[in-house]
């Protein structure tokens, strides 16, 4: 068995057996028990769990085997361990409170995507492996106005309309959309700024070392910023940005990245989301101007039963300059993804085993690929699609 085997195992041992030792750790809490204020805050570490595992089929048999412009669902006709994601955590809501988030993941599939640079991720070579810690960093809620929370550490981006996804959130489609996955970063470190500017209003500002990247790359900084409103009871809209060098040992180009993105939930079963990207960043294109990338996507979601659901994307993202993509095109893609979603009730079987009551869920994908250049390979020469289809099984507590 080799290494990625035994870090894919390992943490999936670690993500079922950790929540039952807690649980038999919580009789006997760290603080003293004449302290109350500390024995409530022990007990309110949570523990949980998320685990996938998937296989995609591309009809153009590429050689090698790679679906090409996918973010985690790159290996073709190969079952893979997604990630297996355990994170420890004690969130805050309430002025004066202090609390963290460790989010640890395993798998072939996310972590050598997300690995930051100096994390995981050689900052020489550029190569990452099986395991990741997207999430590392303290919180605290500053008595100051409404509450101000602070985030110091590593966190995942506030751009996007998909995510990473985990236990806390994943997305209605298996496979990420090009926006995610070559529009914007994964993970920030640094300090992170929110604030309530109404009941409907949220402010955002961040400081960070740059995108995807825990030791500096170069001698600036990167500050981005969100706002986000709930427009009524139905919708949402937010607006996000981020600027900075974001050029290895190149602090004087500048990238700017701006996004708008939307949900409408129509209905009890249906809902719409839209996302859509502009950025620029300058000399990056491959023959040194500069470069610019843009993207809009729709999305729709059709619930015909409290399990069943059928859900739809629909993109188009151009790379002018090939910055992100490294061929100067412009790629479309639709998928269409069916799920069905069983509850876990372990408790059933014994009372100690509640903490891992989740989900179970059960999806496939179809997926349709263009580009206006034969950028897909097919068999050994390339083509301009590329059709897949994918299976994706999905646990959480």
């Amino acid at each position: 068995m080799g290494t990625r085997s035994y870090l894919c195992a390992a943490l999936t041992g670690v993500l079922l057996a950790a929540p039952l030792l807690l649980l038999a750790q919580n009789g006997d809490p760290a603080a003293p028990a004449s302290d109350p204020i500390s024995k409530s805050w022990w007990r309110g570490i949570e523990t949980h769990g998320f685990l996938s595992v998937s296989d995609t089929y591309n009809t153009n048999h590429p050689s090698p085997r790679l679906n090409q412009f996918r973010v985690f669902d790159f290996n073709n006709d190969d079952p893979q361990l997604d990630v297996a994601q355990f994170v420890v955590q004690h969130p805050v809501s309430e002025s004066g409170q202090f609390g963290f988030r460790l989010n640890l993941m395993a798998g072939s599939g996310v972590p050598e995507v997300t690995a930051s640079y100096g994390l995981f991720r050689d900052t020489h070579t550029g190569v990452a492996h099986h395991f990741d810690i997207p999430e590392f960093y303290a919180s605290y809620v500053a008595p100051v106005g409404k509450g101000m929370r602070i985030d110091a550490g590593k966190f995942v981006t506030h751009l996007g309309y998909e995510v990473i996804g985990g236990y806390d959130g994943y997305n209605d489609n298996f496979s990420r959309g090009s926006i995610f996955g070559y529009g914007i970063p994964f993970t920030h470190t640094g300090v992170k700024i929110s604030y309530p500017i109404s009941s409907r209003v949220q402010g955002i500002f961040l400081l960070t070392n740059g995108a995807d990247a825990v030791t500096r790359l170069n001698g600036g900084v990167t500050f981005g910023g969100q706002i986000a409103m709930a427009t009524s009871k139905t919708t949402s809209l937010t607006f996000n940005f981020l600027h900075g060098p974001e050029q290895p040992h190149n602090m004087h180009n500048q990238r700017s990245v701006y996004e708008v993105t939307g949900s409408w939930k129509l209905t009890a079963r249906f809902s719409l989301g839209v996302d859509s990207l502009y950025a620029d960043e300058d000399h990056a294109a491959s023959d040194g101007h500069d470069a610019i990338w843009k993207g809009i996507a729709g999305y729709s979601k059709y619930n015909f039963t409290g399990q069943f659901s059928l859900a739809f994307r629909g993109e188009v993202f151009a790379d002018s300059g090939g910055s992100r993509t490294g061929t100067s095109q412009t790629l479309r893609g639709f998928t269409v993804t069916p799920e069905y979603v069983l509850p876990v009730k372990l408790s059933r079987l014994k009372s100690e085993f509640k903490h891992l009551d989740g989900q179970f869920v059960m999806r496939g994908e179809f997926r349709q690929d263009l580009s206006d250049h034969n950028s897909f390979r097919k068999g050994a020469g390339f083509t301009a699609s590329q059709f897949t289809t994918a299976i994706n099984l999905i646990y959480l507590f």
